[in-house]
């Protein structure tokens, strides 16, 4: 955590959630640039397999990714990877390519697992279960605390 306080791990579909649904970076560039703060600080990461997501979706959230690669989207590192595996071995239907299940779940999730103390995931998912674990439900089941970026925005006590 930087300098005692929360660090959160964000997802691919709240990147896309705010920039396309929520929170359009031209209706709410004030937002962006607290997010910016927190990217700069160090306390919101994502995991580069969150980058390589984008860059399939949409050239727009793509370019806004390019610019902060260095210092928001994080490689995986052994213990990371370590997680992933795991992961997949306990919630093997977290993934279905085939169904367009997103490929990054795992590595989101094991980023957080990875960090001592856990981060918090930034999701906009719901639910899930067993035969079909979403990030909250993998959340849940490791202890790792889950939120949206409403919460996020409720808990850094930010006004737009």
């Amino acid at each position: 955590m930087a300098g005692g306080r929360i660090t959160y791990c964000i997802d691919t579909s709240s990147l896309l959630h705010a920039w396309f649904r929520a929170y359009p970076p031209k209706r709410f560039g004030s937002l962006w640039a607290a997010l910016d703060r927190l990217i700069d600080e160090g306390r919101l990461v994502a995991s580069i397999e969150v980058f390589h997501e984008l860059k399939k979706k949409d050239d727009d959230v793509f370019a806004w990714a390019k610019v902060r690669k260095d210092t928001m989207f994080r490689e995986i590192d052994d213990d990371v990877q370590d997680e992933v595996v795991r992961i997949m071995q306990v919630y093997p239907k977290l993934v279905d390519t085939g169904k367009g299940k997103s490929g990054g779940d795992p590595f989101v999730i094991a980023q957080a697992l990875a960090a001592r103390p856990h981060l918090v995931v930034i999701t906009q998912e719901a639910g899930g279960s067993a035969e079909r674990p979403k990030i909250p439900f993998v959340c849940d089941q490791e202890g790792i605390r889950h939120i949206n970026l409403l919460t996020l925005i409720e808990e850094e006590d930010w006004s737009f």
